[in-house]
């Protein structure tokens, strides 16, 4: 019988796994420059993105794309552009079995390259069609820093995610908890994936494939007093305050596990034994980028766990680049969701009325 999305979820997977083979190779000797609003950005970011679009592109050339980075700053920078390329070009070569052993393209000019990142950057996403949604490092501070990091890969189909694919370069199979001291040194990590209805699995990856793909069990979430929650007190679009008084009320320790990295939080409740994550908004102007959740979202919904905004609404991935649809999200281990939204509502509602 043949597996919806097979061939998409095979062409995928490798070409995050040759994204993380390239970004671990430079994780210890990137530069870096700035966005507009301060968060750095390498030359990796760019790189990576080149190559996860170039693969899907040559295997699916009807498909849409949506990524983080676009190639302004590139255009504007010869040098700098030319260091990418240099790293484009220095990726490994990676063989798809299933297209008689061919290798993933690798943009073959400046010019591809920069078409390339700009399919993502450009990209618009939306309520119909089929569009890739990438995050080519997410978590850049933390991979500058020589932390955790992650290669985001989606496929939406009419505004679901139809494919998730997750590579985590520093998170190793042996890992009981994650952490951005903790890092895989020697190996290359571990790859989470998902097909919607058929569960996720985890593979290791190493620089010269993929190792066999092993079911992931549905997750159990801990006993309500000993709640352990993933958070990061350096992010400033969060509302630290009131989930340390949701700690409270749970009698759990808080700050307890301090991610930087969205999905990389997400993969420490899916292999990390933590149990929730809360995105409560600082202001009603910020909104959630759609490549912070897209992917890992699926993964860790199809393990049972649960997601909605703090309405309660599912997560909407149909607006375009950002999840402007909803407010706020609370990410739980499904038995003790419900709980923990109520929770935390009841703690806004008493602010309000101070």
């Amino acid at each position: 019988m043949k597996i919806p999305y097979a061939r998409e979820q095979r062409v995928a997977e490798l070409a995050v796994l040759r994204a993380s083979i390239l970004t671990k190779r430079a994780q210890s000797a990137v530069s870096e420059i700035s966005k507009d609003y301060n968060s750095p950005v390498t030359i990796a970011d760019f790189a990576a993105q080149a190559l996860l679009i170039g693969a899907l592109r040559h295997a699916f050339p009807d498909d849409a794309f949506l990524g983080e980075e676009d190639s302004t700053a590139l255009r504007a920078d010869r040098e700098l552009c030319d260091k990418v390329y240099e790293l484009v070009i220095s990726a490994p070569d990676v063989a798809d079995p299933g297209a008689g052993g061919a290798s993933l393209h690798t943009p073959v000019s400046v010019d591809e390259m920069l078409r390339l990142i700009d399919l993502g950057g450009h990209g618009t996403g939306g309520d119909k069609g089929r569009f890739w949604v990438m995050d080519p490092i997410d978590g850049t501070a933390a991979f500058l820093r020589g932390q955790q990091y992650a290669v985001s890969l989606s496929l939406l189909e009419n505004g679901r995610e139809v494919i998730g694919v997750l590579g985590c370069p520093n998170i190793s199979t042996e890992m009981t908890k994650v952490s951005e001291e903790d890092v895989d040194k020697n190996g290359l990590g571990i790859m989470l994936t998902a097909i919607r209805g058929q569960g996720s699995k985890v593979r290791v990856m190493t620089r010269t494939g993929l190792g066999e793909a092993t079911p992931l069990d549905i997750l159990k979430p801990s006993s309500p007093n000993t709640l352990r929650i993933v958070d990061c007190a350096a992010s400033p679009t969060t509302r630290h305050d009131v989930i340390a008084k949701l700690a409270h009320n749970f009698n759990a320790t808080f700050p307890n596990t301090e991610i930087w990295s969205s999905h990389i939080r997400y993969a420490a409740l899916i292999v990390g034994g933590d149990d929730v994550q809360i995105w409560v908004p600082t202001s009603p102007a910020f909104k959630m980028c759609i490549w912070d959740h897209a992917g890992t979202h699926l993964i860790f919904t199809e393990l049972g766990g649960k997601v909605t905004d703090l309405n309660g609404r599912d997560v909407d991935f149909g607006p375009g680049r950002d999840l402007r649809r909803n407010n706020g999200l609370v990410v739980a281990k499904g038995k003790i969701h419900k709980m923990v939204l109520t929770a935390m509502n009841k703690i806004l509602e008493e602010e309000m009325v101070r």
